[in-house]
């Protein structure tokens, strides 16, 4: 779908937050967030402001002065988590700072492009290099794991996990030796709501990017 040309957006890093609420509440006192809890949503709809991924997240129906009162910055342990079949890449930031990274590849796609874990769900084992890949696949979910631990060990749990990973990949992770040092259900874990394309460091630098940033979005009705 193509871009509306009559909206205007404007992205923001996150220390520039407190300045752009208390600018959009002056105008929209009664902007609440919406559904998801993702952005403040004007009244008359012709206005809405995201906030940065990394800013504590704003309840369903919060008005956004409330939000704006309670306001700290973002602080502690983060990590981002982004897993294919075949590859990962891990960050950690403290207090808003990298300060230990990974990123991996391993041999686990067929000839055709399919991942041999899913392959071997949908059709069956194949006759060459089978072995080879799954062990690759295990092992992959082995080293990611155990990285997880020695963050978890060196820099405490982390505040909040963002991540990335098909339905299927997630539960290969969570069911995998090592287990990861977290619960499928542990409060700390956030799933990405971007598009994320093959795992690397500067992948995983440019969805940090997009996580420190906030969106404001201005219709016609909004001009002036």
């Amino acid at each position: 779908m193509a871009a509306d040309p009559a909206l205007r957006r404007v992205r923001f890093p996150c220390d520039e937050l407190a300045e752009q609420l208390a600018a959009f509440a002056e105008r929209w006192p009664a902007a609440t967030a919406d559904a998801a809890g993702r952005a403040f949503v004007a009244p008359d709809g012709v206005a809405s402001l995201r906030p940065p991924a990394v800013a504590p997240r704003p309840s369903p129906g919060e008005r956004v002065r409330l939000y704006a009162d309670r306001l700290v910055p973002p602080h502690g342990v983060e990590l981002v988590l982004l897993l294919r079949a075949g590859a990962m890449a891990l960050g950690c930031w403290v207090d808003g700072e990298l300060v230990a990274h990974k990123a991996l590849r391993k041999y686990v796609v067929r000839g055709h492009g399919h991942a041999q874990p899913t392959h071997l769900k949908t059709r069956g084992k194949s006759r060459y290099g089978a072995r080879l890949r799954l062990q690759n696949w295990r092992r992959l979910l082995g080293e990611t794991n155990a990285r997880l631990h020695e963050l978890w060990r060196d820099h405490g749990p982390p505040s909040r996990l963002f991540r990335s990973a098909p339905v299927r990949v997630w539960a290969d992770l969570l069911a995998a030796d090592p287990a990861p040092p977290f619960a499928a259900d542990d409060a700390c874990l956030e799933r990405l709501p971007l598009h994320v394309h093959r795992p690397d460091h500067a992948e995983l630098l440019r969805v940090r990017g997009w996580l420190e940033h906030g969106e404001l979005v201005l219709g016609a009705g909004a001009a002036g």
